[in-house]
């Protein structure tokens, strides 16, 4: 009487490959590789912290940013300029998962946006003993110049870390 399956005395094991064998594919291929790691290959990680190269003059080249993404976080850094946090916070919650340029660059934007309300706030209360009156266009000029070097640095493709803003939106 013959077993439907195979006799038990065949070369092969009823639990897994052959001693010597890979696993996948004829003998002498080898086995497939495993999974890398998603996304696009030497893309830069979506979220950060992102090393010190990734910033300044010379960074276009970490961050590979298609024109799309140059030209969206282009628009969040004007329209930061136009009405404020809106733009930025649409672009932000979008994007935030295909872009890591603009991801950062709309985040860089938020941050600072939260910043100036903050400092537009203090600056209100100052008003009280005069120095608000010249502490309020100061902060509204500096806000205005480092939304147009971002705008700039994003155009180019670069990044650019705002200086004294800190990061409330990772």
């Amino acid at each position: 009487m013959s077993t439907p399956y195979g006799s038990p005395h065949d070369d092969q094991s009823a639990y897994g490959p052959q001693p010597g064998a890979d696993g996948f594919g004829p003998a002498g291929y080898g086995a497939h590789p495993g999974p890398g790691a998603y996304g696009a290959p030497g893309a830069p990680p979506l979220r950060g912290p992102h090393p010190a190269a990734a910033y300044g003059d010379g960074s276009a080249g970490y961050w590979r940013a298609s024109q799309d993404d140059k030209t969206l976080a282009l628009l969040s850094h004007l329209g930061a300029l136009l009405v404020s946090a809106i733009v930025p916070l649409i672009i932000f919650l979008i994007k935030k998962d295909d872009s890591p340029f603009v991801r950062e660059h709309t985040r860089q934007s938020l941050n600072l946006q939260i910043m100036l309300l903050i400092a537009g706030f203090v600056s209100g209360l100052l008003m009280f003993v005069l120095i608000g009156f010249i502490l309020l266009p100061l902060v509204v000029i500096t806000g205005w110049v480092f939304q147009i070097i971002a705008a700039v640095k994003a155009y180019n493709g670069q990044m650019y870390r705002i200086p004294f803003v800190i990061d409330i939106i990772r």
